[in-house]
């Protein structure tokens, strides 16, 4: 089992990434057939603190108009990619850092629901990764 993690791992180093707001969750892509699927809290962080929140999305903070997380997660993400990636085998929280010194943490935020999924190519098959409610990862 964990050489698929550490497959993951190291599929996703060298993609750059496109951030999607769906209705009911958040899409990661990192091209061609990898990505994420996000229903935990995810948070961009920079050398010096937190910069952007998924629930910083719709928020005004008394600026003259809502946060929108996913047009200033490209923003902050456009020409970066991932230089490297690590998924707690405990708690299945993802952190993937950038070219770009910021880093993507993916907080998996319950003991009972599946926080992110990712898929990505595995020796020529589409493989599956999923943070299990309650920490530990599943594969398929």
């Amino acid at each position: 089992m964990d050489d698929l993690a550490l497959a993951f791992e190291a599929a996703v180093v060298g993609r750059s990434c496109r951030v999607e707001r769906r209705e009911a969750d958040w899409a990661f892509d990192l091209l061609n057939k990898t990505g994420l699927a996000v229903g935990c809290h995810w948070r961009l962080v920079s050398p010096d603190g937190i910069v952007l929140t998924d629930e910083d999305h719709g928020q005004r903070f008394g600026l003259p108009e809502p946060v929108d997380a996913e047009a200033k997660a490209n923003a902050l993400l456009a020409g970066a990619t991932v230089s490297s990636a690590a998924v707690d085998r405990a708690t299945a929280d993802l952190c993937l850092r950038f070219s770009n010194d910021l880093r993507l943490d993916l907080v998996n935020n319950s003991s009972g629901y599946e926080g992110w999924r990712g898929s990505f190519d595995h020796g020529g098959n589409e493989a599956s990764i999923i943070a299990m409610g309650g920490g530990g990862l599943a594969f398929f």
